[in-house]
């Protein structure tokens, strides 16, 4: 398992790099990224945040939640894409999620 670390929390971002030293790698060597922001990435991302109750975390839990997660997006999957115009519409479709929850995350921010 190899896993590179994208963080916007400097905090979080040290925490995992104690935590998972010896699992860490570039993102072109990685089999998934950490995250806790979503972004477009050509690997799967492991997305951390406290909306998903993901955060805290206790170290041990992470690890196995890791690895199962490794497993899962390992798994071969038969593609669904077969078009160049269909792959346009999955992008356009990404590219509006993740800007509906950015939206979405801000209106929850300012109710707190």
């Amino acid at each position: 398992m190899k896993i590179a670390l994208e963080c916007q929390s400097l905090l979080l971002q040290d925490s995992l790099h104690r935590y998972l030293s010896k699992y860490l790698c570039n993102i072109e060597d990685c089999d998934f990224i950490i995250s806790d922001h979503l972004k477009t990435a050509p690997k799967p991302i492991y997305f951390l945040s406290f909306a998903q109750k993901t955060l805290p975390f206790i170290p041990e839990r992470l690890l196995e939640n890791l690895k199962d997660f490794h497993q899962k997006t390992s798994q071969p999957i038969r593609p669904l894409i077969h078009s160049k115009q269909d792959q346009e519409l999955e992008q356009e479709i990404q590219a509006l999620l993740i800007e509906f929850t950015d939206r979405l995350l801000q209106v929850l921010k300012k109710d707190r």
